[in-house]
């Protein structure tokens, strides 16, 4: 392990420069937010509908048998997943009759991690410690040491010389069915392949012992070098999955609704159909949430970047600057939670149009609020003086 410590200053009127250039940036951040909360609106009703017709389309089939009055409809099944498939490794020839096998690889290598500090100096400067610090780590991806800020002695090899990969079937059935290859990617519940069963491999130049369950390359275990391998196997086996989509003769597809979406469902176990829309619907709840979180923050960071010239300007004195950044920080968020609210509002007048004059009067309160506070500190400033 090793460490390295840097020290550098920033002087006010550079500040002042590389904060006026932020201002474009927010305001591009600023202006892609309302987009992403229209899209995301309309994403969200869309889902919500398409399940909802879903759920009430639904057939429920037995897996064994196969009819052809249910061609085309929306069907519900569970049963075991299952193949005859053999799969193998090309490279390292360890093979399972399996849904899939999978290849994971991790390497020793350098990893390099930054941690830095800025303090801010009388007359608008900041001081900014910055401390690289060096460690080797067994990683499943590739470290590109060329981008270290201290390359010399945490050399990295230029490539890995084997990579993680998965080996999927590609007949995977289910009673009378068989399914696609999107949904045989979805099939989870993976347990670790016993390769004290299987031959070492032979691979030229690079020596091979098997410790803990996993494929070691290197000369010494138990003082790994920099490039050494460990691979490790993995498999799914023949598993019970519920699955909802399409009826399309002995296979399955994405099931188009009126309302536009698709509905192609699959998790693991026995689920009634009843619960598997219901997770579904917890889903998409939480990913509309995620997605309003994000375009509110899109809007605030973007604000604040607009706004931050002003306290760099305060920074002459430092405790001034910091007051001005909490209060243009606390703007930004007073700024962007009205207009994200009416972005929503409005596209639910599309959308959801019962609910959108909720938020249209919650936002309007929070204008008003903005402009009372407003009005408040003017009327301070004027007492003051």
């Amino acid at each position: 392990m090793d460490d390295f410590t840097e020290v550098s200053t920033q002087g006010w009127f550079s500040r002042i420069g590389d904060s006026i250039k932020g201002i474009l940036f927010g305001l591009l951040l600023f202006i892609i937010a309302f987009p992403v909360l229209w899209w995301n609106e309309g994403r969200s009703v869309e889902r919500y509908k398409t399940l909802v017709e879903g759920a009430s389309l639904v057939v429920p089939i037995n897996a064994d048998q196969r009819s052809a009055d249910n061609e085309g409809k929306l069907v519900h099944l569970s049963g075991l997943a299952t193949t005859q498939d053999l799969l193998q490794d090309p490279v390292f020839h360890v093979s399972a009759q399996a849904i899939k096998l999978v290849r994971s690889v991790s390497t020793y290598q350098w990893k390099e991690t930054v941690k830095s500090t800025t303090e801010k100096q009388t007359g608008g400067s900041t001081k900014t410690t910055k401390t690289y610090h060096y460690e080797k780590v067994w990683n499943s991806g590739w470290i590109n040491s060329s981008a270290f800020k201290h390359r010399s002695g945490h050399e990295n090899p230029s490539s890995l010389r084997f990579q993680s990969e998965t080996f999927q079937a590609k007949k995977v059935t289910i009673g009378a069915f068989h399914l696609s290859a999107g949904q045989i990617g979805r099939i989870s519940g993976s347990r670790a392949v016993d390769l004290s069963q299987k031959q070492l491999p032979q691979l030229p130049g690079q020596p091979v012992t098997l410790i803990d369950n996993q494929f070691y390359l290197g000369q010494n275990p138990s003082q790994p070098a920099v490039g050494d391998t460990k691979i490790s196997f993995k498999e799914v086996p023949p598993t019970e999955i519920s699955l909802i989509a399409r009826q399309v003769q002995s296979s399955f597809t994405p099931y188009q609704t009126k309302t536009g979406g698709t509905v192609d469902l699959l998790v693991s176990g026995t689920q009634s159909a009843e619960a598997m829309f219901s997770s579904a619907q917890q889903a998409n709840t939480m990913l509309t949430w995620g997605l309003r979180l994000l375009g509110v923050g899109l809007m605030w960071f973007g604000l604040s970047l607009i706004f931050k010239p002003l306290s760099v300007v305060a920074d002459v004195l430092p405790f001034i600057g910091n007051l001005v950044s909490m209060g243009t920080g606390l703007v930004a968020l007073l700024i962007a939670l009205p207009f994200s609210l009416v972005t929503i509002a409005i596209a639910w007048i599309v959308y959801r149009p019962l609910l959108a004059g909720i938020l249209i009067a919650v936002s309007i309160v929070a204008l008003f609020a903005i402009k009372s506070l407003s009005k408040r500190a003017t009327n301070r400033q004027a007492a003051h003086a």
